[in-house]
Order: structure tokens, then sequence, then C-alpha cells
């Protein structure tokens, strides 16, 4: 019997039906997919010319090379008409990042699309009013009145605008992209002056690699195919198999299993070896993506586990050993990076001036990593092949390094290991984030500092609210009370604040008007300081909508046309919309026009027709592409050699139109988009830095890393006395595969929901066995920060003594057990690394037991 219907046929697409294509809405790889629509009640035939697909459906699709399509692959959704339409969203074979695979992810698309029967029917369909302690519907006039009049009414007041606090995305994918984060950056940048606004689930509006870009390199700079011709892949705090499952399965193991020696063989220089590759993991657990590797090519494959948050000076000793043995080329650092500055890093990161064996030492104490295998990660990162010929390393990292302790030093050091072996710029080279979405930033300048060699660090708008500053908070597509670190504590003081502002306009009776409320909000937020007015943009109700004052729906992905960047390559495509948002659901570039254009009524009423002005930048801006192309006008020229691809923008799509994407399709074109200066065609960029580094002078700028310092007072504490007993395990943090961030979606989808119904602890084998813990077993997890509930996965992939949490379940959050400590270099919060202990909650939940596979996902035997 199954938990879910099945069905043993799926609706054909007839040969009328509408095809578009998009890319998958969710992880960083940016599958492609075809998305068919046509009315229920219509179906296809078999044969080649009866269906939309063009194939002979009455035979069986051969394995792996035929056309996937699952019964997660179709849903039913309603359009404006009032109509039921089919909507079947299938992998595009036609795609050089997926050709034709799917993750468990984008596998679900189908599923997301608004349904009167599923539940997605739980979408925001209309703006809400917290009035008293329900929700009531309410027009979008009288929600942009009250948005309007509390934002000017605030700017008068003040004569700033830094009591509005801002959480919003800067990122693409998810049914954002470059439309809705320019017009984002339109409203809260050029009409209004926000200081005080945080990055999705981070505290402040940062970077989390400007310990990579003020080298000179940005982030994304290589592409998919590196990852087929690299001798080596590293991937460091990066667990692809998890979060980027495409870009594994599909272009690292092959290279592993020797099927891309031939791709080798082609590019590489004359007489130059080319062999199955080599994979490192370093990583403090033995994660999926290593033990699939390990089973491929045992002899091929090196995991490290270090210490939490010494990544840093690993790193630094690995580049050690490489400079100790010669494998570098002088000429090359000489040419191409600042050689001054070279000095501070032999200095202060390879320590020249200490004796090796001393400095090996003292690298194994802090790390943990014998230095027989710092030393074997050296000669597979860098030694020359035969001939002289050197190695090709491709290094990939993400949240293990950018969500670490001392986020700017651990991204440092990494990318001068790379730039030390010319690992950067060369066919099969790279060193960047895998990502964790894809991306699509263009905005003007924004009114934050950037790191504290910048003008920074920025403010820690988490802080900034928790210590009772701010009147307005404005929460867009993002679920702080889930995602911020130190989550506890943030939510209980969001709920206390807002409560507050609740009561008061409670008290004598609710406002009649719009008019009346926003007089009486103002009045209650300037008489009590701790009172907060808070407003969520969403798709679905979320845990911090709840506390919310407004809710205004938003458009997903799908329901506007959008654009965006994928990670691993930078290709820029289309997201075509391919149905209409639900209810009075808006594009969030349309709601940030609509706000602007009402805050400047207001303006115009009072004579001030400058001030209006700078709010009525969207008047013009009737559909996705007019925000496309005059977001494209924030770029600099274009107009540049393939040699001078450094100075462009990483995101630069000038250029670039609807029509030009919708003509390369899923081929689409990768950014930073050149106009070559001698044919005036449009060029994309392969890799970046083959020529020079995104510097001034074209040079990369060495750093030099702190010493190690021990960890910060917020998890120091735990380490001593009493509290070391109190808290005895170490805790990181991660992903899983099976749900996408907060599970936005997710928790709606039963096929989701039931496979995944808790969140959940890894238990090193000993540890469970000396607290009499076994799979399915229900714990607390518990320090000073918070607590919460997991169920217990007995599993080798964490080491004795240590913990892993899920990140971001619905049903509790590791960000509650999360520190506030950030950075001070970039106030980027340690979200992977804490302490604390667990207590076994008496009995289990036969249910959840029943859906949840208990095997260790780590296992593939």
């Amino acid at each position: 019997m199954a938990l879910i219907p099945r069905r043993d046929q799926l609706p054909i697409p007839p040969k009328n039906a509408r095809v578009h294509n998009t890319v998958c809405q969710y992880c960083n790889v940016g599958c492609g997919y075809k998305v068919y629509v046509w009315p229920v009640g219509e179906q296809g035939g078999l044969k080649p010319d009866q269906n939309a697909f063009g194939l002979d459906l009455s035979r069986a699709q051969p394995p792996l090379a035929g056309q996937s399509y699952t019964e997660t692959m179709h849903g039913i959704t309603v359009g404006k008409d009032g109509r039921q339409y089919h909507v079947v969203i299938v992998p595009a074979k036609d795609s050089p990042i997926n050709r034709g695979n799917y993750s468990i992810r984008g596998g679900t698309n189908a599923l997301t699309v608004w349904s009167l029967d599923r539940g997605t029917q739980d979408r925001l369909l209309y703006p809400l009013l917290r009035v008293g302690d329900q929700f009531q519907a309410i027009t979008w006039q009288d929600a942009l009145t009250l948005m309007a009049g509390l934002i000017k009414g605030i700017r008068d007041r003040d004569g700033s605008d830094d009591n509005i606090a801002v959480k919003c995305y800067d990122h693409g994918g998810s049914g954002q992209g470059f439309e809705d984060n320019y017009g984002a950056g339109k409203l809260f940048f050029t009409a209004l002056s926000v200081k005080h606004i945080a990055i999705h689930n981070r505290p402040a509006y940062n970077s989390e690699v400007w310990g990579s870009r003020e080298r000179g390199v940005h982030e994304l700079n290589y592409t998919y195919e590196d990852a087929r011709l690299a001798d080596t892949i590293v991937l460091w705090g990066a667990n692809p198999y998890e979060t980027a499952t495409v870009f594994y399965a599909e272009h690292m193991l092959p290279n592993l299993q020797g099927n891309t020696v031939a791709e080798k063989q082609k590019v590489f220089d004359r007489g130059e070896p080319a062999e199955p590759g080599y994979l490192i993991v370093i990583d403090p657990r033995k994660t999926s993506s290593y033990t699939i590797a390990e089973t491929v090519a045992k002899d091929r494959v090196l995991l490290l586990q270090p210490n939490l948050g010494t990544d840093y000076i690993l790193a630094n000793a690995i580049a050690r050993v490489i400079w100790e043995r010669g494998y570098y080329d002088m000429a090359y650092l000489e040419a191409r990076t600042d050689m001054k500055l070279f000095e501070e890093y032999k200095q202060k990161s390879l320590k020249l001036q200490v004796p090796y064996a001393e400095f090996m030492a003292e690298v194994e104490r802090i790390t943990g990593v014998p230095r027989a295998q710092i030393e074997k990660a050296a000669d597979w990162i860098a030694k020359p092949k035969a001939g002289k010929f050197k190695r090709r390393t491709l290094t990939i990292y993400e949240k293990g390094i950018i969500w670490n302790m001392k986020n700017y030093d651990q991204v440092a050091a990494i990318v001068q290991l790379a730039v030390l072996t010319h690992n950067i710029g060369r066919p099969g080279t790279g060193c960047g984030r895998q990502g964790g979405h894809q991306e699509g930033y263009v905005r003007p300048p924004a009114p934050t500092p950037g790191s504290i060699y910048r003008g920074g660090p920025p403010v820690n708008v988490d802080k900034f609210l928790t210590d009772g500053k701010g009147k307005f908070y404005w929460v867009i597509a993002t679920d702080p009370y889930l995602s911020t670190p130190n989550a506890q504590v943030f939510r209980k003081r969001i709920h206390e604040r807002t409560e507050k502002l609740t009561k008061a306009l409670g008290a004598g009776g609710e406002p009649g008007t719009i008019q009346e409320r926003v007089k009486k909000i103002l009045d209650v937020l300037y008489s009590d300081p701790d009172a907060l007015f808070m407003v969520v943009q969403d798709i679905y109700m979320t845990e911090t909508a709840r506390d919310a004052h407004l809710i205004l729906p938003a458009a997903a992905w799908g329901e506007a046309n959008d654009t965006s960047i994928n990670c691993n390559s930078r290709l820029l495509r289309l997201y075509e919309k391919f149905m209409d948002p639900p209810g009075e659901a808006k594009p969030d570039w349309e709601i940030f026009k609509w706000v602007g254009l009402r805050i400047a009524e207001l303006y115009r009423a009072e004579g001030k027709h400058q001030e209006a002005a700078k709010f009525e930048f969207g008047k013009n801006w009737n559909t996705d592409e007019d925000v496309f192309l005059a977001g494209a006008e924030e770029f600099s020229d274009n107009r540049v050699s393939e040699e001078d691809e450094a100075k462009l923008e990483p995101e630069n799509y000038k250029g670039v139109t609807y029509k030009f994407l919708k003509e390369v399709g899923q081929q689409g074109i990768q950014t930073p988009v050149r106009r070559d200066p001698k044919t005036g065609k449009l060029v994309g960029t392969v890799r970046r830095y083959t020529h020079k580094f995104g510097t001034s002078d074209g040079k990369f700028k060495w750093y030099g890393t702190d010493d190690w310092e021990g960890y910060p007072p917020e998890v120091a504490k735990y380490l001593e006395g009493e509290r070391a007993r109190q808290y005895p395990f170490w805790v990181t943090t991660g992903r899983a595969q099976t749900i996408w961030q907060t599970a936005y979606h997710d928790r709606h989808l039963p096929e989701k929901a039931m496979a995944l119904p808790l969140p959940y602890v890894e238990v090193n084998p000993q540890d469970a066995k000396r607290l009499g813990l076994q799979s399915g077993d229900l714990v607390e997890v518990y320090n000073e920060e918070g607590n919460g509930t997991f169920m217990v996965y007995v599993t080798d992939a964490v080491k004795p003594g240590m913990l892993f949490l899920v990140m971001y379940h619905w049903r509790g959050t590791s960000n509650s057990l999360v520190s506030g400590y950030t950075d001070p270099k970039t106030t980027i919060p340690w979200y992977k690394g804490t302490r604390a202990n667990l207590r076994k909650v008496a009995g289990a939940i036969p249910s959840v037991q029943q859906t949840a596979s208990l095997l260790q996902q780590n296992k593939f035997d």
C-alpha cells in the first residue's frame, strides 16, 4: 500500500501544448527544464507526431539516456481564466548543465505549482492585515496606503531612514532574479537610503567572500567543464552530493571514473598526461560526497577532517608544504601577483621564519589533521605531473568555509593556496564557491560599508533589532525565525516587540480606517520605543509571518519571467513565465514599484516634487523585461577585449535582451558578457582571470592571515570548567538533500515531508551506545543559546564527540543553538560551530519511524 496516491499512467502533452524553457528554482546548479502546459481534458498520443515530446511513447524510454517523466513531474494549476491546466516539467536534454539528469529537488518542480488539491493551495492569495489576533484580507490599495503612510511618517519624524530595517534576498532562483533584485535596490538604495538591511539568512548586508574578492578573485570564476577536466578536485566545506547533486553526479563523478579522459586529451597541452581524476574532501564529517567517491575510486580519494574553525590554518599548512617542495611557478607569481604583499603572506600565513617541523607540529595540534595527510594533499593539489606539466586543481568551497569562524581569513587562505599553485584561469582549474542558490545581483550602490578593510564591518541588523532599535521591519522572501543565527533569542525578542504594537493597537478598539491605523501605529511606535511594526512579503505563511502586522503575497517561480545565473558556470538564461500567480499575488519588483509610487503620491500632495521623483523609479516598468533592461544600465561598458574581462562586474549582462535569451535557450550565455570590440557581438566568458585579476593593476593581492587565537568567547565559554562537562559535544550543521532551505515548498509536499518529517541529529555509534540511543529515538539538543527536539540518526559520518544538526527544518532549526558570534571583519556568522549536550526524550514516534528512512545517509553499499 502506497503512502501517497500513485498512478499507473501520466497525461501526455498534446502537440499543441505551450512549451517553455526554464531553469530549476532550487539549488546552485541551475539544471535546465522544459515546461509543457495545456488544458485539462486534452491529451496527446503515443506516436512522435502526436505529442509535444516528439517521442515514440509506445516503447519504453532507454535507461538514463531517455526522456525522464515521473509522477512528481506533473501537476495541475488554475489560470486567471478559471480553467485548469496540466503542467509537466521535465529535465531538458539540451541543457549543458544537467543533460537530461535531475535531482530530488528539480524532479519535484511540478509539485510546487499552485493547485486546488495539493498542499500548495496554502499559498498567500491577497494582502493580510492583522486585526487583533486575526489576519483579515484587505485590498492592495489599502496595503500600499498603509506601507507608504508608515514609511513616510517615520522619515518625516526622523529626518532619515535609520529606523527602517529590511531583511531581503540578494540572489537568483526561487522566483527571484535580476528583475526583483533591481526593484529592491531601487527602492531601498535610491529612493530610500536603508543602512539597516540584511541579506536573507545573514544578520548584515555583506559578502560571504570578501576574503577572495579583495584579493581580485570573484568567487564564481570556473565553469562546469573544469570539474570534468581537473586532475584533482578539492571539496572544501562543500558537500555537492547533498546540495548540488547533478553537478556532482553528472560532472565530478565521471571524472573520477575516468570517463572524461578523452575530453582532457583534447584540451590539455601536447604531451601532458591525462588520467582519471583525484578527489580531496576537507570536512569535519565523512560526507556522502566522500563515501560515494570512495566506492568509485578508493585509491584516489582523500578525506581530511579538521577541527571546527581551523580550516585556514590547514590551508596555510598545505601552502607551506607546497612552498617547501617547490610546487610553484615563480615566473607566474612575479608576473601576475603583487610581490610586495607576497612578503606579508610568506611571513604571516606560511610562517617561513618558523622551522618546518615546528610549524607542522603546531598545525597538527590545532587542526587535528596528521602531517602525512597534509603533505599528501599538497602533492595531489600541486605536485607537477610527468614532463613537469602543472597539475590542474579545481577547489570548490561552500558553507563549511563561508559560514565558518573567521570567515574572511578562511576564504582568503583557500584562494591564496589556489593562486600560489596557478590553479585559477586554466582549463580544469578554479577556486570558488559551489554556491547555495543561483545568483542574480544587480542594484545601485548600497549605503552600507564593506569589510573592515573597506570601511566596515557592516552593522549587525539582528542585534540592532534585538537591542530595541528600529521601528519598521520589512522581511522579504526569507524566514529569519528559522534561518538567522541565534534564532531562538531573535524570534523571542521580535515576538515581544511586535506584540507590544499589536496590543497597543487593540487598546480602546482597533482603528476603523487605514489612515487612522497609520496614525495610531506611528503614535505607538514613538511613545513606546520598544514597539515594532513588521511586514512580511512571501508566498506562504511562514514562522516569521505569524508575528507580522501586514503580509504581502508575492509571485513565485514560473509566475513571472526571471533571469539568473547558475554558480558553476555563470550561465545566464531566461526562466520563462508559464503560469499565473494565484489570487492577487504580484512579482516582488512590482510590489516595490507600487510602494514607491504610493509614497511619491504623498510627497507630491505636499508639493515635495523632488523627493517624490526619487520614488517614481518604476513608473515606466510595465513588464519583467523593462526591469531587466533598466538593471543593465548599472553595469559598466562591456566593450572590452577578452584580456580585460576581469575589469567587468561578474554578472554584467549589458546588451542582453529577452529575445536574445529565447534564441539561445538552454545554452544561455556566460557572464560577464562582453561586446567584442572587433565584431560588436555579445560574447560570454567561459572562465575568469586567465589574463588578469580583478584589481586596479590586474595583479592578485596577497594577505597575511591571523595567527590562531583560539575560539571566540561565545563558544570558548563551553570549553572551560563546569560548562565543558555540561556541554561535551561539538556541534556542526548543514543541509539535507530532501528539503530545500526552510522547506517553504517542501513542507507542503507529502513526498518530501513524510521522508523527513522531523529535524535530525547525527550521532556517532560510540556515543550512541554510551548514551543508549538508536536511530529513530527523539532527543533534545540544548545549550545556553537555545534548544530543539531532533530525531537520532546513528552514523559514522560524525566523529565521536561531535553532533551534526540539519538546518532550517520547520519543526526545529539548528540555528536556535548557534551563537550570536560574527566575524569582526565581515559580520558573517559562524553557523557551523558551537557546543551542546543532548538528552533522550521518553519514547519515539512510531508514525515517523514508518515513513522516514533511518539508514545512514553516507552509506551506499
